[in-house]
């Protein structure tokens, strides 16, 4: 019977797991979380495994966003709750996307910021931390972003936060990523009050506080900004610095979500899979589990595999389970490499291979030592010269990153 994976949440800012905003997907320019085994005989009903954590970076500082993957929890589908995960990581304002300067614009640019403009000083900076026109340089962007900031320009305050709270272009300095993060956020910046609030729940640069790091999120989130409803959510989700409610949590997750939020697809899809406070929605939560499963979220493909398994929102296949599992069990999910080493035992979805499903059940077992005795029955039916081979094979074998 195929397993499911526990709902992942991200960790709301804090590190849990959360990257420190060293590493954030951050937007230049305004802004700153089951396992198959063969074809389960009885479709298991998605589960939570606990309780989400709040995710700030992947680890457990301020990053503000990302999530890693729910360890496995029970037979079934995916698993509901929200679950430890990483922390959330800090973004930083997203890129124009305007095309590519010619040398007698950025000339021009760098003539403006040269004679006082903020805003050409934020372009100018914004074109020296992408490396684009000009020769890639942090620390020269960091030195236009805080010329600009100076001058009470938000975007360059947040920007300039971010640099601190990552240590690119200047010395980490977390008291300097809050002080300008900050001043960024009480002007309305929504980037900058989501990277505020990671701060404060994480404890970095400032007092814990995760009463007002909600206060902060809620004002991001207001305004639309993606990595700010997730924060929200996963505050609710968590009950952490606000009274739990899984109904709030939802709902902002399903916000995020809907702008491309990956780690609020994956907890959106693991929430309707679970039910309970919110009615539960199969359809809903292979929708979103396919949303971050497209984008690479192992723990999403692994228990969207596990829906199709199942047929659960979605119609029976084991192809298509499969399908999901492999991608989820070439990154190192071992929930999804001992289901993908149950449908490779039994044939179903894939041709049957006694020593592909050994293959993947020793790199199971490699990450779950619960999984043992699995392994050692998919040996069996293999000759010496063939468990050898496999055992080299896996020996050898590395994860592939999301592409």
């Amino acid at each position: 019977m195929l397993l499911a994976a526990a709902l992942s949440c991200m960790a709301v800012p804090a590190s849990a797991k959360p990257q420190p905003p060293a590493k954030n997907t951050a937007k230049s320019g305004a802004k700153a979380p089951a396992k198959p085994a063969a074809r389960p005989a009885a479709k298991a009903a998605a589960r939570p495994a606990g309780k989400a954590a709040v995710k700030t970076g992947g680890k457990s500082a301020p990053s503000p966003t990302r999530n890693a993957p729910a360890k496995a929890a029970a037979a079934g589908v995916a698993a509901g709750a929200v679950a430890a995960g990483t922390a959330a990581a800090a973004v930083g304002h997203a890129p124009k996307g305007e095309p590519g300067l010619s040398a007698a614009e950025v000339a021009a640019l760098h003539q403006h910021a040269e004679q006082g403009e903020a805003s050409a000083q934020y372009a100018l900076g914004s074109l020296y931390k992408r490396g684009q026109g000009v020769a890639l340089s942090a620390e020269t962007a960091a030195q236009w972003y805080e010329k600009s900031a100076q001058q009470g320009y938000a975007p360059a305050q947040s920007d300039l936060g971010l640099m601190y709270a990552n240590g690119r272009g200047v010395a980490r300095d977390d008291a300097q990523a809050v002080q300008w993060y900050r001043k960024a956020a009480e002007q309305g910046d929504a980037v900058a009050q989501n990277n505020l609030g990671l701060m404060l729940a994480e404890g970095r640069g400032a007092a814990k506080d995760p009463a007002q790091a909600v206060q902060w999120f809620q004002r991001s989130a207001e305004q639309g900004e993606a990595a700010g409803q997730y924060s929200l959510g996963v505050m609710y989700a968590t009950g952490r610095g606000v009274a739990e409610d899984v109904a709030q949590a939802l709902r902002w997750f399903v916000a995020a979500a809907g702008q491309g939020h990956v780690d609020a697809q994956f907890n959106a899809g693991m929430l309707y899979a679970e039910g309970g406070v919110v009615d539960r929605d199969m359809a809903q939560a292979a929708h979103w589990l396919e949303k971050a499963a497209e984008q690479g979220n192992a723990a999403a493909q692994s228990n969207l595999g596990v829906l199709y398994a199942n047929g659960q929102g979605v119609p029976a296949s084991d192809e298509q389970a499969a399908r999901w599992l492999e991608r989820a069990a070439q990154q190192g999910d071992a929930l999804a490499q001992s289901n993908l080493a149950s449908l490779y035992a039994s044939g179903k979805g894939v041709e049957r291979s006694p020593s592909q499903a050994y293959f993947w059940m020793l790199l199971a077992a490699g990450r779950d030592n619960s999984l043992a005795a699995k392994r050692d029955s998919m040996a069996q039916p293999l000759s010496a010269a063939e468990r050898a081979r496999t055992e080299r094979q896996a020996a050898a074998w590395k994860a592939k990153p999301a592409p």
